[in-house]
C-alpha cells in the first residue's frame, strides 16, 4: 500500500495505491463551515447534484450511464463534524484492469467530475422535477425522525445539553427549513460551494496514481483559491450542573440518555484514551461495567450504547428500560462513572480492551471506506493514521484513563419517556 499527496492550486490529490480490491473508490469532498441554514440547505444540494446531470437529465439516463460504466455507483453523503459541514461525492468502480475497453478510466472520471461541474441548471435554477423527488424524500426523512426513539433521544439530548450552539443541530433540519429551499436557492447554494469550500480528492485502488493525478487536473476545474481558516472543534461552555429532562412519547418502553461532557480534553485523550476508556465502560464486551451493572447484575434494559461526540465534547450513553428503572440506572451509571475515575478496574481489562480495538484496527485495512475516512480525517482534524493509532492505544495507561474519567462531567439526564407511567423523580444525581 502506497500513499502520496499532490497539491494544487485550489484543490489536493490523496492516493492510496494498493491492489488489495477489485474496484476503485474516490471520494470528492468538499468542507465548509456548519450553519443552521448550510445544514438542510447542503444535504439537498448534494442529492440533487447526484442524481441527475445535464448531460443526463433524467433519472433513466443517469442510471443507465453508470450501467454502461459496468455498474460504478456514485451517491452523496452529507456530515456535520463539529463546526465544519462535509459533503462527500463517493464514487465506485471497476478496477480498469478487469475491463477491455481502453477507455474505460478516462469515461468513469470524466462522467465523475462532468456530474460535480455541470449540474442539471438551466437559469441558475435545478431541475424542477429533480427538486420535487429529492424534497418528498427529505420531507419523509424529516417527518421519520421520530420514529426511531433511540436516535430521537440522542438528538433531543444533544438539543438540551448545549441548546445555543451547532452542537444541538440535525443535519436534515427541520420541515420549516425545508420549505424555504428553492430550486433557485440551491442554484445559488452551488455557487456558493466552489466559492467557500475547501475540496479535497481521496482515492484508493490499484491504479497509477501519477497518471490518475494528471487526468483529474484536466478534468476538474475549481477556480478559487481558499485561506480563511476551517475550525472543526466546537468550544461548547462548560455544564455546571446536571440538567433533567423528561419528553413523553408514544413508545412501548422508555429511552434514557445519560449525557457527560468532555472537559479539558487533550489530543491524546481523543485519539487513544477515550477509546479504551469506552471499551472498560461500556464496549462490545459483555464483561463492561455497564453491561454487567445494568444488565447482568440488576436486568434494567434491553439495550445499552455509547455515543461520543468527539468534535461536539460530549459522551452519551443511551438506554433503552422501562420508566420505573430510571434512577436506579442512572446511580449504577454514575457509579460506575466513579469507579473508573478511582481507577477500580482491572490491568487484565485494559489489556483486553487494548485487543478488542487492535482487533477493529487491522479490520478496518480491509475496507476502502474506513481507509480512505482515516485519511479524510488525519487531514481534517491531524487522528493519527490507523498504524500510529494502533500504537498510541497500545501505550495508554491505567492513569490516562483515570485521567480521562474526572474529566467527564454529568450535564444532562433525558428521558424520552413510555406513555402510561407517572414520572419518576430524579433521585441520587450530582
Amino acid at each position: 500500500m502506497t500513499y502520496k499527496k499532490y497539491e494544487y492550486d485550489s484543490f489536493r490529490i490523496f492516493a492510496v495505491e494498493t491492489d488489495q480490491f477489485k474496484n476503485c473508490h474516490i471520494e470528492v469532498v468538499f468542507q465548509g463551515d456548519a450553519t443552521k441554514q448550510s445544514l438542510t440547505e447542503s444535504t439537498f444540494l448534494s442529492e440533487m447534484i447526484s442524481f441527475t446531470s445535464k448531460q443526463f437529465p433524467t433519472r433513466k439516463e443517469f442510471m443507465i450511464r453508470l450501467e454502461e460504466l459496468y455498474n460504478a455507483y456514485l451517491y452523496s453523503v452529507t456530515t456535520k463534524v463539529g463546526k465544519t459541514l462535509l459533503t462527500n461525492f463517493v464514487f465506485d468502480f471497476l478496477d480498469p484492469q478487469y475491463v477491455t475497453q481502453k477507455e474505460y478510466l478516462q469515461e468513469c472520471l470524466s462522467f465523475l467530475f462532468d456530474v460535480l461541474m455541470h449540474p442539471n441548471v438551466k437559469n441558475q435554477a435545478f431541475d424542477l422535477k429533480a427538486y420535487q423527488i429529492i424534497q418528498s424524500h427529505l420531507k419523509s426523512d424529516i417527518q421519520s425522525m421520530k420514529e426511531n426513539p433511540t436516535n430521537y433521544a440522542l438528538r433531543r439530548s444533544l438539543q438540551e445539553l448545549f441548546p445555543n450552539s451547532i452542537s444541538s443541530k440535525n443535519i436534515l433540519g427541520n420541515l420549516e427549513e425545508l420549505k424555504e429551499i428553492s430550486p433557485e436557492s440551491l442554484g445559488v447554494a452551488y455557487e456558493k460551494m466552489w466559492e467557500e469550500n475547501y475540496c479535497d480528492i481521496y482515492i484508493i485502488g490499484n491504479l497509477n496514481m501519477d497518471q490518475i493525478s494528471k487526468m483529474i487536473l484536466k478534468l476538474f476545474q475549481n477556480p478559487v483559491i481558499k485561506t480563511h481558516p476551517n475550525e472543526i472543534y466546537v468550544g461548547n461552555p462548560k455544564v455546571r450542573k446536571c440538567k433533567k429532562v423528561v419528553e413523553e412519547g408514544k413508545f412501548v418502553q422508555s429511552n434514557l440518555v445519560v449525557a457527560y461532557q468532555m472537559q479539558d480534553f487533550i489530543q491524546k485523550d481523543y485519539d487513544a484514551v477515550l477509546s479504551v476508556f469506552q471499551e472498560i465502560f461500556c464496549g462490545s464486551s459483555l464483561n463492561s461495567k455497564l453491561y454487567q451493572y445494568l444488565r447482568n447484575d440488576h436486568s434494567l434494559c434491553y439495550r445499552i450504547q455509547t455515543v461520543y461526540q468527539k468534535y461536539d465534547g460530549a459522551l452519551l450513553i443511551a438506554v433503552g428500560l422501562q420508566s420505573q428503572h430510571k434512577d436506579l440506572a442512572v446511580k449504577l451509571i454514575q457509579k460506575a462513572m466513579k469507579e473508573m475515575a478511582k481507577g477500580e478496574f482491572t490491568d487484565e481489562e485494559i489489556e483486553m480492551a487494548k485487543k478488542q480495538l487492535s482487533f477493529a484496527i487491522k479490520m478496518s485495512f480491509d475496507n476502502q471506506n474506513s481507509i480512505i475516512n482515516n485519511y479524510v480525517f488525519h487531514n481534517l482534524a491531524k487522528v493519527p493514521l490507523l498504524k500510529e493509532r494502533q500504537k498510541l492505544i497500545q501505550e495508554v495507561t491505567k492513569a490516562d484513563i483515570m485521567k480521562l474519567a474526572k474529566k467527564l462531567k454529568l450535564g444532562l439526564v433525558y428521558e424520552l419517556k413510555e406513555n402510561g407511567h407517572e414520572e419518576d423523580s430524579s433521585k441520587g444525581l450530582k
